[in-house]
């Protein structure tokens, strides 16, 4: 949170300052919003590359680095010395703070329940609207004292602060807030999914997504034109007889009324749609909908109470020039007597306190709606796709503010049209509305059915993590007789596998893993007791020969034992895949007398090819999220890898093989020699148990131009079969 503060102190901080900017770099009215525009569409662009990064690498370092980039360009704005290095050192602050606002909102939402949500961000958009008005305050109070740069100076100074402690905050597991998830969180286990590009079209189409951020374009505009242009507007127009000492500073206090409500509005709609949520999921959006509609004509009569201020009603004596000492109190006094002497400007604070109460109902509860619908992976992504509609728009209205307020001639014309953009804002609410129940079960359900799999891709991890324990056990036999150190070393490994295994399905109760690993360590333990009990007594150097013989024998008879326990599943892999190769020797041989059940062979081969493929590269994926591996991990994996390469190329020319076979049938329907026909063909063949060539050369002796076509047949078949006999078995002893 204190993160967002400082970040979104800075947005907003150069408005109060655009006179004393434009009198310094004698620039002309039209170039002085210039700046902020650059900022605020750099930071859409760039939040939605920082969402996109953070919804697949680390977070907390996405938002150190972003934090990075703000405070360098708050630090190169308070050094500007041309307007031109003002303008690059705002396209920095921006390419910050689009990183900080959606990865934050990303953060947070993972350390808030569902429930919560509305109450949460709203206590955000409280904070963010202390923090623009902090930072307009500093600018608008400190920037007259000590010039406008003071303020960026003295905020970056804090940023800075802020970054170190940035290193030493945890950040919350990705989808903790997530009630489907929860069981995972307390089994310590990660949501591993990641955002992918294929993703992106998604988060758009999705209906609840794609009509906020479109009303996210709309809304914005009334928002904008008041925050950027209301201090501007009563300068100008209705204080512009108020002394220059305290003008500016009174202007801002009146357009800080209007902030008053926003604060209220946040506070009071964000706690009513969490109230709401409970009752119904589309009461948020339904909410906002109302908020928005009622904002309207509150809005137009807050703008219609405006009065200019005459100083001779105001009775009040101003000293020329006002002390700096007396600043303040000439400041009280002077909004003191146009409540007085104007009463239509009560009505204007009351009116303004209900229309950014109602204006701050959409804001309260926006980011809730999106993070509810969205995937743990897409939060920072969708935040950052509403965040570019509304800085779009945002950037777009301050880039054409001026042309308008030429066009409509008055800075007061230009708000009073900005106002009925919240009209189709409204209409874009009521449509989420009617589709974000079904968005957020849809959501549940998948978050539902990736819990059950990160549950059981768990369970099968630390399956393989047993079945390589088996597999250390296994071999160490292999060193029983001729390697004590070998021996001892790959079953300790196998124990403390297995222990950890054990230990792990205690914590999660996961009880056929614990047991299953508490008998094998047993069994392990037992072994390495009575293997090191032998090697004990070998040591002794007063043994007979007849005693050694013994004591081998009995290492002989554990090598055994040791063989007859369960085997490792890369053992049956091994397995598998010679049955495959066993099944391509069986199509060989039906080949000469039966080339039908060849074929099916074949089929049986590629299957086995493919099942052996997928659960080696299950193997190897769990090794490749280990990153240290031991030598004899290592040399496991070699060998995986070496089955597994050998298995695809067994699998690409088996899938050839079968391709050959069917093409040489299709070639013979093509000369008119149904597959029917062959199958009878094949069956005499079998049946008289001779080759299939024979049975062809005898039934087609008076039909040369079939018995031709069907001898060719047999030799491109015959011609692919022999590409297999140039294949070698290799020993797959893994130590």
């Amino acid at each position: 949170m204190l993160l967002l503060f400082v970040s979104t102190a800075c947005a907003n901080m150069l408005i109060p300052s655009y006179a004393a900017i434009q009198q310094e770099f004698n620039i002309p009215e039209a170039l002085i919003a210039i700046p902020d525009a650059f900022f605020v569409l750099i930071s859409a662009v760039f939040a939605l590359l920082w969402g996109y990064w953070a919804d697949r690498v680390d977070r907390g370092k996405v938002l150190i680095i972003g934090a990075f980039s703000w405070t360098l360009g708050m630090l190169l704005t308070a050094f500007s010395s041309t307007y031109f290095m003002l303008v690059i050192s705002r396209v920095s602050s921006g390419a910050g703070l689009g990183c900080v606002l959606p990865v934050g909102y990303s953060v947070i939402s993972d350390a808030i329940p569902a429930e919560e949500r509305s109450g949460w961000f709203g206590t955000l958009a409280i904070l963010s609207s202390i923090s623009n008005g902090v930072g307009q305050g500093m600018s608008s109070f400190l920037g007259p004292i000590f010039t406008w740069r003071f303020p960026f100076l003295l905020l970056s100074g804090i940023s800075i602060i802020v970054i170190f402690i940035l290193f030493f905050v945890k950040i919350p597991q990705r989808g903790a807030g997530e009630d489907e998830l929860l069981e995972l969180i307390e089994l310590d286990l990660e949501y591993s999914y990641r955002i992918s590009k294929k993703d992106l079209g998604g988060i758009i189409r999705k209906k609840t997504n794609l009509y906020l951020i479109v009303q996210g374009f709309f809304s914005i505009i009334p928002g904008t034109v008041l925050v950027y242009f209301t201090t501007s507007m009563l300068t100008l127009q209705y204080f512009h007889q108020i002394p220059a000492e305290i003008r500016l500073q009174t202007s801002t206090i009146f357009a800080g009324m209007v902030g008053v409500g926003y604060l209220l509005g946040n506070a009071i709609f964000a706690r009513l749609g969490d109230i709401l949520f409970r009752r119904n999921k589309k009461n948020r959006a339904r909410l906002a909908t109302i908020c928005l509609i009622f904002s309207i004509p509150f809005a137009i009569i807050l703008l219609l109470s405006l009065r200019p201020i005459n100083l001779t009603i105001l009775d009040i004596d101003y000293p020329s020039p006002i002390p700096t000492e007396d600043l303040f109190s000439y400041i009280i006094r002077t909004i003191g007597q146009i409540f007085v002497a104007y009463p239509t400007y009560i009505v204007f604070f009351i009116f303004a306190l209900m229309a950014s109460m109602l204006g701050a109902g959409p804001v309260a509860n926006r980011n809730a709606v999106m993070i509810d619908v969205n995937m743990p992976e897409h939060k920072g992504t969708a935040a950052s796709f509403f965040k570019l509609s509304e800085q779009i728009s945002k950037g777009v209205t301050l880039l054409i503010s001026f042309t308008l307020i030429t066009l409509l001639g008055s800075i007061f014309n230009m708000i009073f049209f900005s106002i009925f953009f919240w009209l189709p804002a409204a209409l874009l609410w009521f449509l989420a509305s009617r589709n974000v129940e079904k968005d957020m079960t849809y959501k549940s359900r998948i978050l539902s059915e990736r819990k059950q799999i990160s549950l059981i891709d768990y369970i099968f991890e630390l399956e393989i993590q047993m079945d390589r324990a088996i597999q250390k056990f296994q071999d160490s036999k292999y060193y029983i007789r001729k390697d004590q150190k070998k021996f001892n070393k790959l079953i300790n490994d196998s124990l403390k596998i297995f222990k950890f295994c054990e230990r792990e399905g205690v914590s999660r109760s996961i009880t056929n893993i614990e047991k299953k690993a508490h008998i094998m360590y047993l069994r392990i333990l037992l072994i390495r007791q009575e293997t090191n009990q032998i090697y004990k007594q070998l040591n002794n150097e007063n043994l007979t020969a007849q005693e050694i013989n013994q004591l081998k024998n009995e290492l002989g008879q554990i090598y055994y034992r040791i063989s007859e326990y369960e085997k490792s599943t890369f053992g049956e892999i091994q397995t598998y895949y010679e049955d495959a190769y066993l099944k391509i020797l069986e199509a060989r041989l039906n080949s000469t007398n039966h080339l039908i059940k060849s074929l099916g062979k074949i089929d049986e081969a590629i299957k086995i090819y493919e099942r052996v493929k997928y659960l080696l590269n299950e193997r190897l994926e769990i090794v490749e999220e280990k990153p240290d591996l031991s030598e004899e991990e290592s040399i496991v994996r070699d060998k995986e890898q070496e089955l597994f390469d050998k298995c695809s190329n067994s699998l690409n020319a088996t899938i050839k093989l079968r391709k050959v076979v069917e093409n040489a049938f299709n070639h013979l329907k093509e000369e008119g020699i149904q597959i029917e026909d062959l199958r009878k063909i094949s069956d005499l063949a079998q049946e008289f148990d001779v080759e299939i060539y024979d049975v062809i050369v005898d039934t087609f002796q008076d039909d040369k131009k079939t018995q031709k076509v069907l001898i060719e047949t047999l030799g491109k078949i015959e011609d692919i079969f022999n590409l297999y006999e140039r294949w070698k078995e290799t020993d797959f002893k893994v130590f």
